[in-house]
């Protein structure tokens, strides 16, 4: 039985795009040396995916959607990181980080990896577990960048990352 070769063709070309971006390289396909661009309308930065959710949802509610679309709630690794999240996602925004396991112990977490990177606006004493009910990360503007402990209840954008299956 003979494949006919536009399948073939659309099959490697397929399973090149899916094995893109793991860190920080540029995925490329291989001994072809072309760079693959984020699939629309994700934003490419730091070798990694990234789209804004402008509507205000719940934590729960953002870490569910961007789930649905593939990737994880974004908990920024870095202070550029955070800076390309902030000029992506202004002002405010949910992150992957929350306290809701054990009252104290922050877990942040990028997929499955823990996040060691922490930037809690502590000139506010952040995070203070407000009224004994914030246990949800979030990115403030005053001061710019800096993280804040909600209620995981409010409503909130976010900004998700594409989870990656590449391997450097």
């Amino acid at each position: 039985m003979m494949v006919p070769e536009r399948f073939i063709f659309g099959f490697i070309s397929f399973h090149l795009m899916m094995g893109c971006s793991g860190g920080n390289e540029v995925c490329k396909a291989s001994g072809i040396g072309r760079k693959w661009a984020c699939p629309p309308p994700w934003i490419q930065w730091g070798g990694k995916c990234y789209k804004a959710i402008t509507e205000s949802l719940t934590w729960f509610q953002a870490k569910d959607e961007c789930i649905k679309m593939g990737g994880v709630l974004v908990a920024p690794q870095t202070q550029e990181e955070t800076d390309f999240l902030v000029r992506l996602q202004p002002p405010r925004f949910w992150i992957n980080c929350n306290d809701i396991r054990e009252e104290g112990i922050w877990e942040c977490q990028d997929g499955p990896r823990e996040v060691e990177f922490r930037n809690w606006a502590t000139e506010n004493h952040q995070p203070d577990n407000g009224k004994g009910i914030e246990d949800c990360g979030e990115v403030v503007p005053y001061p710019a960048g800096k993280w804040n402990d909600a209620e995981c209840k409010k409503q909130r954008p976010a900004v998700c990352k594409l989870v990656t299956s590449c391997t450097r």
